[in-house]
């Protein structure tokens, strides 16, 4: 299914932002899978577009100039589970600043986001020169496809320099071999020798990482005015020379005093993910793994795309209040900013966005100033924004992508410093809290695709089969009873987390084993993840954190982890937290993590007089009751209230109702 929009803004305001829904969804049905979904709008302003960002969806965006965009989402077995939104931002600074803030009634503290984007139209000012150094592993591990690969990956990187751009290249094995001793301008008989050189690289030897890195440093010209960045290829770790990794982020750090950007990738699982990810972050730039069966030029391609036009370095943002004249004056003011991930700011580039979220203390307008430079230069640009009380719950997207970031930074400091009682339970908390999966909450993982579901009649789910348990909630001889029901859920454990993990598992072995190819190959990635992010979990808990550094294990968490650090779209969630519990959806039943097979049942028809009663006296209860037709859910009484869209009570008196809303004694 394919579907075209056209969309013509009118928005005058410098830094509003315009909210665009497309429905995608509807309401009191299950979710509609597409085997092929793909959606298009063309967006026309009579102001130039900066910030274009949907929360809910991984989007592609085209700018043909300021004032134009296409954006477009395509999927295979899309899941129509939720609205399309789209948010974009008309202005006329070369930089577009917007905040979108969430700040549910009764919070101390809001949630914001703030995106930053460049306009399409870049003036030649602002094509900074640059400088590059290419830096690949030429050791014996890299024999063969992977060196291959590698070259393809290099010689696109040729082909991608501008006139005005300068280069050179390093290669290491055992030893360091540069290709020129200082850097050279990208003319066509540069690039034709580069190329020549590169088709001469063989693989053989050990693996000098830190040589190559300080070596690599030392070629910076004196140039203050021209960025410099180092693209570095490496499939092993270092095993000649220094070997020590902090030790060699200790001489990088030593040798980098020119703000040297060094974007790493890590060929294959002989990698120590912590020294490529520590290279990357303390130089404002990302790693990226290649696996065996990826192609590193396609990695590479994407990744060099969004580096190639950098607009502003050095970023700094900084809030202060307004005066009564409406300027800025120095000073933290009312509103000050916590929690802000990612804590470093990276370079923004020409045709890329970088998303930022935190925390916000306080109320009402602030001026945003963002501090970068552009070569020597410095620029500076005010945006005043507001910082509202409280807000309703249509951008509570803001405060799930937070937690998402947060997470994957508390997960990053357990690898490299190792577990402590205060950092796992605020990770556990916030997983469960938001649905993440982590090393501590594996069992909330839910797939991109939609997972076979296996129905009884009238398409009601029988989600939990473990061993030697009963098709959950399925119809026996006499049709489904409020019996069978509450047999179900007093047969579960009391940990559903259990219940889940082993549901999944099963379910993803039987698709991979009996699915089709590109459903087994997504079942195998999965439980492979699976396995790896327990593998992480027992190298913490037994203090062996090489185990979650390096390999498969390694390879596979760095992946995982650095999806969370960046994540920018919201995803399916098997975790809920609804009236202050935490729920878990097992199979298609929503099931309170707080159920207890010893806590009193009070089964309930969906959609019944009692149902709808329920809602009416006690409305709160409206936000579990959306949740499906089948719900186990834990009452401030401290009975189970079970909802089953085919079994229950019908009636109920308002008294046995509101016993169930009176919190029990403790």
């Amino acid at each position: 299914q394919k579907i075209a929009l056209s969309y013509t803004s009118v928005a005058s305001s410098d830094n509003g932002l315009i909210e665009y829904m497309y429905p995608m969804r509807t309401e009191g049905k299950a979710a509609q899978t597409l085997e092929k979904f793909a959606i298009k709008i063309d967006l026309k302003s009579q102001h130039s577009l900066t910030n274009i960002y949907s929360p809910s969806h991984p989007i592609t965006i085209q700018r043909s100039n300021d004032k134009e965009a296409t954006i477009g989402f395509e999927k295979n077995a899309a899941i129509l589970d939720r609205d399309f939104q789209l948010f974009y931002q008309a202005g006329a600074k070369d930089i577009g600043l917007t905040a979108v803030t969430h700040r549910p009634n009764g919070d101390q503290k809001g949630y914001f986001m703030m995106l930053l984007s460049p306009r399409a139209e870049l003036s030649k000012v602002q094509q900074v020169p640059r400088d590059f150094v290419y830096v690949i592993d030429t050791s014996g591990s890299m024999r063969g496809r992977r060196l291959t690969q590698a070259k393809n990956a290099l010689k696109y990187c040729l082909r991608n320099l501008s006139p005005n751009d300068r280069f050179t290249m390093i290669h290491f094995a055992s030893t360091v071999h540069k290709y020129t001793e200082s850097l050279q301008s990208a003319t066509t008989a540069n690039l034709e020798a580069a190329r020549r050189w590169v088709d001469d690289l063989e693989a053989t030897g050990g693996t000098a990482i830190d040589d190559a890195l300080r070596t690599a440093l030392g070629m910076r010209a004196n140039d203050e005015g021209r960025t410099y960045t180092m693209v570095f290829f490496t499939d092993g770790q270092p095993t000649w020379g220094e070997r020590n990794p902090a030790k060699i982020l200790e001489n990088v750090k030593k040798n980098n005093n020119g703000n040297t950007r060094i974007f790493s990738f890590g060929v294959g699982d002989d990698v120590n993910t912590v020294l490529l990810d520590a290279l990357a972050d303390n130089t404002k730039a990302i790693s990226t793994y290649v696996r065996e069966s990826e192609d590193i030029e396609a990695k590479v391609s994407s990744l060099y795309a969004k580096i190639s036009n950098p607009v502003l370095a050095n970023l700094k943002l900084t809030i202060i209040p307004p005066s009564p004249s409406g300027r800025g004056v120095g000073g933290a003011g009312n509103i000050t900013l916590s929690d802000v991930y990612p804590p470093q700011l990276p370079d923004l580039f020409h045709g890329s966005q970088i998303v930022v979220f935190g925390r916000y203390n306080g109320h009402g307008s602030a001026i945003v100033k963002l501090d970068g430079t552009i070569g020597m230069e410095k620029k500076e640009f005010d945006y005043e924004l507001s910082f509202p009380d409280k807000s309703g719950s249509d951008k509570a997207f803001v405060e799930d992508l937070w937690a998402r970031r947060k997470v994957g930074y508390l997960l990053d400091q357990i690898r490299v410093q190792g577990e402590s009682k205060e950092v796992v339970e605020e990770v556990v908390m916030l997983a469960k809290r938001y649905g993440i999966t982590t090393p501590y909450t594996s069992y909330l993982y839910v797939p991109d695709a939609p997972a076979p579901v296996a129905n009884g009649p009238a398409g009601r789910p029988t989600p939990f089969r473990g061993a030697g348990t009963p098709h959950a909630l399925a119809p026996g001889a006499g049709g489904v009873g409020q019996e069978q029901v509450a047999d179900f859920a007093k047969k579960l454990k009391k940990d559903v987390a259990d219940a889940r993990s082993g549901q999944e598992t099963d379910r993803l072995r039987e698709e991979a084993k009996n699915g089709n190819e590109a459903a087994g190959k997504e079942a195998r990635d999965a439980l492979q993840q699976l396995g790896s992010l327990d593998k992480a979990k027992g190298a913490f808990q037994t203090r062996q954190l090489y185990a979650a550094q390096q390999g498969q294990v390694g390879v596979d968490f760095a992946i995982i982890n650095n999806n969370l650090r960046f994540q920018n779209q919201t995803t399916r969630s098997a975790s809920r937290f609804v009236q202050n519990r935490n729920v878990i959806d097992v199979g298609g039943v929503w099931i309170d993590d707080g159920y207890n097979p010893k806590l009193e049942t009070v089964t309930v028809k969906a959609m019944s007089p009692a149902y709808f009663r329920i809602l009416e006296r006690h409305a709160q209860v409206r936000d579990v009751f959306q949740l499906g037709n089948y719900v186990v859910w834990v009452t401030p009484s401290g009975k189970a209230l079970i909802i089953d869209q085919g079994a229950g009570l019908e009636e109920l008196s308002d008294a046995d109702i509101d016993r169930l809303f009176v919190a029990a004694k403790k």
